[in-house]
């Protein structure tokens, strides 16, 4: 079996209220690294709050980031 915990397939976004958007804050991680991350930035509150979410990179493509084309 293979182990995917060295998948870097994880990102973390913040949501702004002002515009109602999501904004990409770190390059492509493992699950473990975002976790650190979160704590080491103490968004940990924000966490419980839903405003930092921990997602993948398939559903942060999905996610209004305020980017026009």
């Amino acid at each position: 079996m293979k182990s995917t915990s060295w998948k870097k397939d994880y990102v973390v976004v913040m949501h702004s209220d002002y515009d109602n958007t999501w904004s990409v804050k770190t390059i492509p991680l493992t699950l473990k690294q975002a976790v650190q991350f979160v704590y080491a930035k103490r968004w940990n509150l924000a966490l419980d709050k839903g405003t930092v979410r921990i997602v993948t990179l398939a559903e942060s493509a999905t996610l209004p980031t305020g980017e026009t084309a």
